[in-house]
């Protein structure tokens, strides 16, 4: 999938009814998904709006992301290495805080003013997702190249 596809779906998963931390989490996980994607995005429902709808935390689009990348990268048993999926969480913390300027939810509505039907939320976690989407791609690029 290009970058502008993941982009409209999360989007429109946004538009359709799910909470940004739903939209980020399932367009990614479905764009690249393995066996333990099973349970997104329920397991964002929570992160939406910034930590239950409360605006008072991490932006939902940012812990939606991490959430997909936790189901893709992390581990499964507590003995295993987590450094790739802390690389990669950091990564995308990095340049969703360099495109958005904050990664906290009130200040990045405070940022939008008003808006009309969460538009500029939902541009964002169009965004949100397209920025993970380009961290991927360059892992996969990275892995392929060492094999």
């Amino acid at each position: 999938m290009e970058r502008e596809e993941i982009t409209q779906k999360a989007f429109d998963y946004f538009q359709a009814g799910f909470n940004c931390a739903e939209a980020v989490s399932k367009t990614i996980t479905e764009s690249y998904a393995n066996e333990r994607a099973a349970g997104i995005p329920n397991a964002a429902t929570g992160f939406g709006g910034g930590v239950g709808g409360s605006k008072c935390e991490t932006c939902g689009a940012l812990t939606g992301g991490v959430i997909a990348l936790g189901s893709l990268f992390g581990r499964t048993n507590p003995g295993e290495d987590k450094q790739r999926i802390y690389e990669l969480a950091t990564e995308f913390r990095n340049r969703f805080l360099d495109t958005f300027g904050s990664t906290h939810c009130r200040t990045i509505l405070d940022g939008f003013g008003k808006q009309e039907n969460l538009l500029k939320c939902k541009r964002l976690t169009g965004e949100a997702a397209g920025i993970l989407h380009d961290i991927l791609q360059e892992e996969r690029e990275e892995s392929s190249q060492q094999q």
